[in-house]
């Protein structure tokens, strides 16, 4: 009986982890991309190439660390 207790367990950990690595894919890509283009768009609308779109991935790598930080303390707590 205890095999059929700790399944329904095993499941919901893999389950969590599928959700926690899901997670993880959009905290790192959505930021990237986001401030990517937008970093783009105003190169092209101010002819700064590419100081604007590195400047802009910068914000989203800081902004990625942060988001990162604060997911990970509330997932040791």
């Amino acid at each position: 009986m205890q095999n059929s207790e700790q399944k329904p367990d095993q499941s919901l950990s893999k389950w969590r982890l599928v959700n926690l690595a899901f997670e993880l894919g959009f905290i790192i890509a959505l930021p990237l991309v986001g401030f990517g283009l937008i970093g783009k768009w105003l190169d092209e609308k101010f002819d700064t190439d590419p100081w604007l779109t590195l400047i802009a991935i910068l914000i989203a790598i800081i902004s990625t660390t942060i988001w990162l930080t604060k997911r990970i303390k509330e997932l040791i707590k």
